[in-house]
């Protein structure tokens, strides 16, 4: 297929993963985590703010994930991917609605 040895990428022709936000998103959570865990107090309202962080932190990871979604696929593709993927178009033979036919006779029939 291709010589996975010589890649050269030219800059902007592969979107890439934001690491960065994904690490930071991670580090906001458990240190969040951490900081409540500190807190003296106890009960129901600690434990709800225990599980909204932990789930928080959860739904910005998906949102992440969901956001750099492209650049996971693609980051593994060498320069020639694109030239050897095949793309297979199925179309669609849907059936003629009989009763638009039906009209348009009544019509062409009624002089309309």
């Amino acid at each position: 297929m291709c010589d996975m040895m010589a890649r050269t990428r030219r800059p902007g022709t592969t979107p890439r993963p934001r690491w960065g936000r994904l690490y930071g998103l991670a580090g906001l959570t458990l240190a969040a985590l951490a900081t409540i865990e500190v807190l003296p107090s106890s009960g129901p309202p600690l434990t709800a703010l225990r599980c909204g962080l932990a789930l928080g932190g959860l739904v910005a990871m998906a949102v992440w994930a969901r956001s750099n979604r492209v650049a996971l696929d693609q980051q593994d593709w060498c320069e020639c991917a694109a030239e050897t993927i095949t793309v297979r178009v199925i179309p669609s033979r849907r059936p003629e609605r009989v009763e638009d036919e039906e009209e348009t006779r009544i019509l062409v029939l009624a002089g309309r």
